[in-house]
């Protein structure tokens, strides 16, 4: 009789599961955004089919940086991570694709290669990037129980890049230099807006890499 009264017990759990009484729980829509970085895609007319060859190598960041949330800045000494916001991809390898794009769309150069580099690619300079700023920087935005027509403060980007050109062997410094640009007019709230701004910053660090390689490659 035990036996049999197992042999119950075992065959109705079974049926309740097939039944579908058993459910497991459904996935939950995530509030989380993920942004990238584009970089400035070159006009297929102004490509280069000549000119300097660059390697970039992976850039350096400060440990709070390399997150995957994007940070703001409040005042000289706070900062946070934005919870829901994040990058889509690593922040270095982000940065690295995105300036090679504008480099490629600068005169005077052909191509700019991210590590890891193509087997048997040569260059005529080699560029680390030293990231020491890339955030933005405001108020708090209206909390919860703000009114809804209540403004939304605003701030502004922030990028401080100090970058050092080696030679093609990577082992030789030729200049040095540094990059810092800001943006006004950041909604805090509005974090697409925010990357936007920061990917501006990355144009006028190609350019200013650009002139630097201009000059630099006309002396040599």
């Amino acid at each position: 009789m035990r036996r049999i009264g197992l042999c119950l017990l075992a065959a109705t759990f079974v049926g309740l599961f097939l039944g579908g009484c058993v459910q497991l729980p459904s996935p939950r829509p995530s509030n989380t955004n993920y942004y990238l970085l584009e970089g400035e895609l070159a006009d297929d007319t102004t490509v280069e089919t000549s000119g300097l060859r660059l390697g970039l190598r992976k850039p350096r960041l400060p440990e709070y940086l390399d997150a995957p949330t994007i940070v703001t800045r409040r005042g000289t000494n706070q900062i946070r991570f934005a919870e829901f916001h994040r990058w889509g991809e690593e922040l270095g390898p982000a940065l690295n694709r995105a300036l090679a794009l504008n480099l490629e769309g600068q005169s005077g150069i052909q191509s700019a290669e991210v590590v890891p580099w193509p087997r048997g690619s040569t260059f005529d300079y080699v560029i680390q990037l030293h990231v020491l700023r890339f955030e933005g920087v405001g108020p708090a935005p209206p909390g919860p129980d703000a009114d809804d027509d209540a403004p939304v403060p605003t701030g502004h980007s922030q990028m401080t890049v100090g970058w050092t050109i080696l030679g093609p062997e990577g082992d030789t410094v030729r200049t040095r230099g540094l990059t810092r640009h800001r943006e006004e007019g950041w909604p805090v709230n509005d974090f697409g807006n925010l990357v936007a701004k920061l990917d501006t910053s990355l144009v006028v660090l190609a350019e200013d890499l650009s002139r630097r390689l201009r000059t630099l490659s006309a002396t040599e």
